[in-house]
C-alpha cells in the first residue's frame, strides 16, 4: 500500500507525480543528492547532473522508497556515501563532488539524478528489464521518466545547466534521451577527442531554456573542465 508524505509540499509532489508516472515502485532512487538540497529554495539549485540510470546496487530502494528515506534523513548523501567507500568504486562520487565546485557551482546545493528511473545491471541490460517490469517497451520507460524529469526536477529547481555524464548519441544514454527530447537547435563540439568528448545543445523544458552539457562517464573519464565550460558559454551567448 502506498503512503504518501503529508508535510512537505516538495515530496508531495515527488511522490504523487512518480506514482501518477507509474515509477514508484520500480528499483532506482530519483536522486542521489541529500534530500535537504531539496528542500532549498530554486535559486539555490543552479545545478543538475545527470547520470543514465542507477545499478544494481540500489535494488533495495524503490523510487517512492527511497525519497521516503530521504525525507527522514535529509542530510545523508548516497554520493557523499559513495566518495567515502559505500559504492564499489571512490572515482565516480569523487568526481561528481569536485566538478560542480570546479565550474562555480556547490556539491552540497547540486542536484543529483538520473534520465531513467530503473535500475539495472548496465545500460544494455535497460531495454530488457523494462519489459519484465511491465513496460511495452524501453521508449515507454523513457518517456515516463523523462517526464518526471521535466515535471519536477527542472519545473521545481530551476537550474541554470544541466550536466549529462553519459554522452553516447549512437545507442541510449543521458545525452542522446535528453537530446531527443528537448533539444532545440543544433549540436556544439567543444572537445572531439575520444577521451574528452564533450558538447552541448540547448534545451526546451518545462518552459525554460536551459544549457545541456554532455560528457564521457565520469566513472572510466576524467572530465576536462576547459571544454565544459566552452560548451556552456557557447549555448548561453548563442542561444540564451
Amino acid at each position: 500500500m502506498i503512503k504518501f508524505i503529508d508535510d512537505m509540499d516538495i515530496y508531495k509532489k515527488i511522490e504523487q507525480k512518480l506514482v501518477e508516472l507509474g515509477l514508484a515502485e520500480l528499483n532506482s532512487r530519483p536522486y542521489d543528492c541529500a534530500h535537504s538540497v531539496l528542500e532549498c529554495n530554486a535559486s539555490d539549485q543552479r545545478l543538475v547532473v545527470v547520470g543514465f540510470n542507477g545499478s544494481d546496487a540500489d535494488l533495495e530502494w524503490t523510487n517512492l522508497s527511497a525519497v521516503q528515506h530521504g525525507k527522514a534523513n535529509p542530510l545523508e548523501s548516497n554520493v557523499i556515501n559513495g566518495a567515502q567507500g559505500a559504492w564499489l568504486s571512490t572515482t565516480l562520487p569523487k568526481r561528481l563532488l569536485a566538478l560542480p565546485e570546479e565550474l562555480g557551482f556547490s556539491s552540497s546545493s547540486t542536484v543529483y539524478t538520473n534520465a531513467i528511473l530503473l535500475c539495472s545491471e548496465n545500460a544494455a541490460a535497460v531495454k530488457k528489464k523494462a519489459k519484465a517490469v511491465g513496460f511495452s517497451g524501453v521508449d515507454v520507460l523513457v518517456d515516463r521518466s523523462l517526464d518526471f524529469f521535466e515535471q519536477v526536477t527542472i519545473a521545481e529547481f530551476k537550474p541554470d545547466l544541466i550536466l549529462a555524464y553519459s554522452n553516447s548519441l549512437n545507442d541510449l544514454s543521458a545525452a542522446s534521451v535528453l537530446r531527443k527530447r528537448f533539444a532545440v537547435g543544433e549540436i556544439y563540439q567543444s572537445n572531439r577527442s575520444r577521451y574528452y568528448n564533450t558538447f552541448s545543445f540547448m534545451s526546451q523544458i518545462a518552459g525554460r531554456r536551459v544549457p545541456v552539457v554532455c560528457i564521457r562517464h565520469m566513472s572510466r573519464f576524467k572530465p576536462c573542465v576547459e571544454s565544459i565550460r566552452e560548451a556552456w558559454d557557447f549555448q548561453v551567448k548563442t542561444n540564451g
